[in-house]
């Protein structure tokens, strides 16, 4: 991750929240910032597929996937996996959103003979920064001390700010927040 981003990306985060009207202490709802950067939030179904590219992307591999960004033009258009919990629903929604935040662009896309289009992954560097601001958006640090320092469980924080575990605690983990309570306890 290039230098100086992590701290780019908590301010980012605040920034986001602020236009939203959302305080750090307070869940934020990614489609309604989708709504609000113009993104355009596509259904499963808006897609038109043949039932049995359907089943396999949501029956026979749901995990194979969690959500996609397109751009046509100006515009942009994110797909989430729909059989994921709402908390996976959550991160991966934001995660999208801070690619197109960051103006990133995936390594390559490429047309088969058919017509059919094949998107790539970002470069590493641009997925470890679309985790980082999807994170300090989702769980602000500030909120993240705060509650800690109110008592809160993990669990409890997950519930409030509607996140999974796994992000919660990788957050926790990334942003020293745990380290820093234990520290002022001690002193």
């Amino acid at each position: 991750m290039r230098h100086g981003f992590k701290a780019e990306a908590e301010r980012r985060a605040m920034a986001a929240r602020e236009q939203l009207g959302v305080g750090p202490m307070d869940p934020i709802d990614p489609w309604a910032y989708a709504e609000m950067l113009g993104v355009i939030v596509l259904s499963f179904n808006d897609l038109g597929l043949d039932q049995k590219h359907a089943d396999q992307l949501l029956q026979k591999d749901p995990e194979s996937w969690s959500g996609l960004t397109l751009k046509e033009g100006a515009r942009h258009f994110v797909l989430v996996n729909p059989v994921h919990t709402q908390a996976r629903q959550v991160s991966t929604m934001m995660h999208e959103i801070a690619h197109i935040a960051l103006t990133h662009v995936p390594k390559q896309v490429d047309i088969s003979a058919t017509g059919l289009m094949l998107l790539s992954d970002y470069p590493a560097e641009q997925e470890e920064e679309a985790d980082w601001l999807a994170a300090a958006v989702l769980l602000p640090r500030e909120a993240l001390c705060h509650y800690r320092r109110l008592g809160w469980t993990g669990g409890q924080i997950c519930s409030h700010f509607g996140v999974s575990t796994q992000l919660c605690d990788w957050r926790l983990r990334m942003t020293g927040v745990d380290v820093q309570m234990r520290r002022a306890k001690r002193a």
